[in-house]
């Protein structure tokens, strides 16, 4: 059902790696096998050459569908973000992917909101579609998850 699971998140210079780097691991599962999560932190320049770091997590096979089932279950932890989440599905969607972004600071503290701003963790999730339509199998299985 899934090539893979994509988490990002910017560490700007006033935060500290690790504490990013937890707030991106809580929406793993704890049982995700670490030789198949290839991380990748680069460091770069912000808007005003301030110092960032852009941290890039990607999780394949079986640990993808296990993550897309853990994140979907902290998703669906709370009402709002279900209801946000079907609002605005087509704007989350393109192709085989659905994006989706999440309160850094929330998850730090071990809680799941699904936000529009600033100060985020993207999840892209990257679908096994093949041939034409690929949104509307996308949205489907979206929303199936969402409903169940």
């Amino acid at each position: 059902m899934l090539n893979y699971v994509k988490l990002s998140s910017i560490v700007h210079a006033t935060e500290d790696l690790d504490k990013v780097m937890e707030a991106i691991e809580f929406l793993i599962p704890e049982d995700i096998n670490d030789e198949k999560v290839e991380v990748n932190v680069v460091e770069s320049e912000g808007h005003f050459r301030n110092p960032i770091k852009l941290v890039e997590i990607t999780i394949k096979g079986k640990d993808a569908e296990k993550t897309f089932k853990h994140i979907f279950n902290l998703i669906k932890s709370d009402e709002k973000n279900i209801n946000k989440l079907k609002k605005d599905l087509h704007l989350r969607i393109e192709d085989n992917k659905f994006f989706v972004r999440f309160d850094k600071q929330k998850a730090y503290l071990g809680k799941c909101k699904v936000i529009d701003g600033d100060d985020i963790i993207r999840v892209m999730f990257n679908f096994k579609i093949f041939g034409k339509d690929k949104e509307s199998k996308t949205k489907e299985i979206v929303e199936s998850e969402l409903n169940a």
